[in-house]
């Protein structure tokens, strides 16, 4: 049983390095046992390098076992990293979902609730984007904070407000985490291709850009060949390029560049796709 106040292991990935205030944090890769269910085995994650990225990732996997004794849980441990930490949270607060996904421009909602009967001044509640930067901040001006705190409304979402947002609550000792992570703006379903000369071939891609927002797109065989005419066809939407009859210069590698604006900032993002000569035919 962790003695710090809060109840049980997280469940989903910190944030990075010196998150849980250690350099290396550790979750539990699986969800907890009920009371039924006695002693079971578990695994928890660590991360070891130095990437200071969000990660999803185990570098080290520790084998312990947990029971759920109703009001705590009790753990068996095998500490095994140096410098590493459990993450431990009051189980009185979720939020739902613990990882957000978005597309630029989106609004994104990190909603998290307090069961708690012991009651609290929203004034207590202390926001934080990646463990520095305290909410409201200038540079965030795009989160809305609802009256009791428990609320962020991200508007127009883009790539400075991705990554771990934290809540803290003195008084009931309550914490809580959530990820939000964007879609990559232009993204392939695959990145290899692979076709026999003169077959014919569909690349296509998808905008994770909300409607509305104007964007410039371009396509190019790297490092710097236009595809337009000749056996090259782009879809009305831009979203599909279809190489007609390869021939042998149509192998390498393709890039599709999309240009577009969200609060008033430029973002140029790409997605690279490889087409190559298919192995039963070499």
């Amino acid at each position: 049983q962790f003695s710090t106040g809060f109840r049980m292991m997280a469940e989903s990935p910190p944030g990075p390095q010196y998150s849980c205030g250690t350099k290396h944090p550790a979750y539990l890769n699986q969800e907890h046992p009920t009371a039924e269910d006695g002693v079971v085995p578990r695994e928890v994650c660590f991360k070891e390098d130095s990437d200071s990225d969000i990660y999803q990732g185990c570098d080290v996997v520790e084998n312990i076992r947990v029971k759920n004794c109703g009001d705590y849980y009790a753990y068996q441990l095998n500490p095994q990293v140096k410098e590493g930490a459990y993450c431990v949270y009051n189980r009185k607060t979720s939020c739902y979902p613990p990882v957000v996904h978005a597309r630029y421009g989106e609004l994104a909602v990190v909603n998290c609730t307090l069961n708690s009967e012991k009651d609290f001044d929203p004034e207590e509640v202390e926001w934080t984007h990646l463990d520095s930067t305290t909410l409201p901040d200038k540079r965030l001006n795009n989160i809305d904070i609802s009256d009791d705190r428990l609320l962020l409304n991200i508007n127009n979402i883009a790539d400075k407000n991705a990554g771990v947002y934290a809540f803290y609550i003195a008084s009931t000792q309550t914490t809580a985490l959530v990820e939000v992570i964007l879609f990559s703006a232009v993204e392939s379903s695959q990145k290899y291709y692979y076709a026999a000369p003169g077959d014919s071939l569909s690349l296509p891609v998808t905008f994770n850009i909300m409607d509305g927002i104007a964007r410039e797109v371009t396509w190019k065989k790297l490092p710097h060949k236009p595809v337009t005419g000749g056996n090259y066809n782009l879809s009305d939407d831009e979203t599909t390029l279809t190489i007609k009859s390869l021939g042998e210069k149509d192998f390498g590698t393709y890039r599709c560049t999309v240009t577009f604006e969200v609060e008033e900032v430029v973002y140029t993002k790409h997605a690279d796709i490889v087409v190559k000569l298919d192995e039963e035919e070499m």
